[in-house]
C-alpha cells in the first residue's frame, strides 16, 4: 500500500481541466506525480530526479514534447 502522500493543488492546462497534473510526496520526501484523470497510476522519483526535470523544462529542453 501507498503510504500516506501530501498532494499538491492539481495543476491543470487550458483545456478545461482535462489534462491535470499533481505532485505530491510520501512522508519520506519520496516526489510523486499522477494525473488526476487516472489517480492510481503514479510515478515516483528522486528529489534530484524532479530537479534535473524541473531545469530541463524551464530552460526549453522539453518543448519539443509539448
Amino acid at each position: 500500500m501507498m503510504p500516506q502522500v501530501q498532494w499538491q493543488a492539481p495543476l491543470c492546462g487550458g483545456d478545461g481541466g482535462n489534462a491535470c497534473l499533481q505532485i505530491g510526496h510520501t512522508p519520506d520526501g519520496t516526489p510523486i506525480l499522477r494525473e488526476t484523470a487516472r489517480p492510481d497510476e503514479m510515478v515516483t522519483t528522486t528529489r534530484e530526479g524532479l530537479r534535473n526535470f524541473i531545469e530541463a523544462a524551464k530552460s526549453g529542453e522539453l518543448d519539443h514534447l509539448t
